[in-house]
C-alpha cells in the first residue's frame, strides 16, 4: 500500500504518527505533500517540524508545481491512498484535489470538525450553515471521497451526516513525548495549568473565573494556575486578575515555544483545557504523556479520550460553576490524581501514542479496524 498525504503544512500534531506508517508491512512506501514546512502563523505560536523516528523512510515533497502533482498521482494509482486535509480548507490543496479527479486513485480526508466560532461568538457559523455551504461547495467532490478520519465523536456525527456514503473513522492527533526524563511525584500547592493562546475560544478568562470562584468556596484551596501562551485576550486577563486579587495564584508565563510546552507541563498536576471550541486539543495528548490529570470542556474533541476518572474529567463548555468545581475537587483530592500519573503515562504510551495511531489508519485503510480509538 502507498500512502500519500495531501497538507497545508508539515503538522507535529500528525508527524509523530506517520512516521511509524512504514512499520506495517501492509504498506511499503508513505509520502507527505505539504504547501509550506511551517505557516506564518504557527511559527509565531512557537511550531517547528521537530525530529521523528522513522521520518527519513517516507517522501517529503513540498510545493510541487502542478506537472509534480500530476506524476504523484500518476503512480501505482491502484494501490494508493491520497488523504486530504479536508476540501475547500486550503486553495492549494483543493487545486490538488481537482488534479487528482484525472486518476484512479482512492481518496480520504482528515479533518476536524467546523469551526463554529471562526468569526467570533456573535458572527459565527452554526453547524447547519456549515452543512448549507456543504451541499453548495463540496457535494460535487464527496462523491470521490472513500474514507474520512475525524477529530472525535462530534466531528464523526457531523461528517456522517453531511455525506452517508462515506466511511467515517473516529481519529485524533499525535504529539511525540519527551524522551529520558524523570517524572517526580509533585508536592505542595495544587498546580493547575492552561496552555494554548489567549483567545476567544480558547475561553482563558473562564478559567481565571473558576479559580476565584473555587478560592471564594473552598478555605481548603490552595491552587496555583499557570498560563502557557499569549494573545488577544491577555490585558482582559490581567485586569482580572488584578481586580480580583489573583496575583499569588496567577503565573502569566507568556509565550513558550513549542519544545519547551513539555517541560513547563512537568511543573504542574493537571491540564485545564476549557475551549468554547477546539477541533481536537492536542495539548491534552501531551499532558497525559507527561502523566498529568486532565479537565476540559465537552467542545474539545479530545475531551472522548477522558473516558475514565484517572484520567481527567469534562464539563460542558461556558459551564464556570461546573469548573470550579471540578477544580475543587481536583485540590481535594490531589494525592491521588499525583500517585495516578505514572498509570496516565503507560495508558498514554498503550492507547495515543504514534505507533498505535498508525496501525489504526492502515487497518481502517484495509478495513479491518478490530477496535475504534475511543
Amino acid at each position: 500500500m502507498r500512502i500519500v498525504f495531501w497538507q497545508n503544512c508539515l503538522s507535529p500534531h500528525q508527524l509523530p504518527y506517520i512516521a511509524h506508517l512504514m512499520d506495517d508491512e501492509r504498506v511499503d512506501e508513505v509520502v507527505v505533500v505539504a504547501d509550506e514546512a511551517v505557516s506564518e502563523a504557527r511559527k509565531n505560536m512557537g511550531w517547528n517540524v521537530g525530529n521523528y523516528a522513522g521520518l527519513e523512510r517516507c517522501g517529503i515533497v513540498m510545493h510541487p508545481n502542478d506537472d509534480e502533482i500530476n506524476a504523484l498521482f500518476s503512480q501505482r494509482q491502484e494501490e494508493s491512498w491520497h488523504l486530504f486535509s479536508g476540501i475547500h480548507g486550503f486553495p492549494y490543496l483543493f487545486h490538488c484535489l481537482e488534479i487528482s479527479l484525472a486518476y484512479n486513485v482512492k481518496r480520504g480526508m482528515i479533518t476536524e470538525l467546523p469551526n463554529t466560532f471562526a468569526f467570533g461568538r456573535k458572527n459565527g457559523k452554526p453547524l447547519w450553515l456549515h452543512k448549507l455551504r456543504f451541499l453548495l461547495q463540496d457535494r460535487n467532490y464527496a462523491k470521490h471521497m472513500d474514507k474520512v478520519f475525524a477529530m472525535g465523536k462530534k466531528a464523526v456525527s457531523y461528517f456522517q451526516s453531511v455525506n452517508n456514503s462515506w466511511a467515517v473513522y473516529p481519529f485524533m492527533y499525535c504529539t511525540q513525548p519527551l524522551e529520558g526524563t524523570c517524572f517526580p511525584v509533585g508536592q505542595g500547592p495544587t498546580k493547575f495549568i492552561f496552555v494554548g493562546s489567549l483567545s476567544y475560544w480558547k475561553a482563558p478568562t473562564a478559567l481565571s473565573c473558576s479559580l476565584a470562584s473555587c478560592l471564594r468556596k473552598n478555605k481548603n484551596f490552595d491552587g496555583i494556575l499557570t498560563y502557557v501562551g499569549d494573545g488577544v485576550l491577555r490585558m482582559q486577563l490581567e485586569k482580572y486578575i488584578e481586580d480580583n486579587d489573583l496575583q499569588d495564584h496567577v503565573v502569566l508565563a507568556g509565550f513558550q515555544s513549542q519544545t519547551e510546552v513539555p517541560r513547563w507541563m512537568q511543573k504542574n498536576d493537571i491540564l485545564v483545557l476549557p475551549s468554547i471550541y477546539d477541533g481536537w486539543g492536542a495539548v491534552v495528548n501531551e499532558a497525559l504523556q507527561a502523566g498529568l490529570y486532565v479537565v476540559c470542556s465537552d467542545a474539545c474533541g479530545a475531551a472522548d479520550l477522558l473516558n475514565d476518572e484517572k484520567l481527567g474529567k469534562v464539563f460542558h463548555a461556558g459551564d464556570a460553576n461546573e469548573l470550579s468545581e471540578i477544580m475543587s475537587w481536583c485540590n481535594d483530592n490531589i494525592s491521588v490524581i499525583r500517585n495516578n500519573a505514572d498509570w496516565r503515562r503507560q495508558w498514554a504510551k498503550e492507547h495515543i501514542d504514534g505507533v498505535v495511531l498508525a496501525k489504526y489508519m492502515v487497518d481502517c485503510l484495509c478495513e479491518e479496524p478490530t477496535n475504534l480509538l475511543y
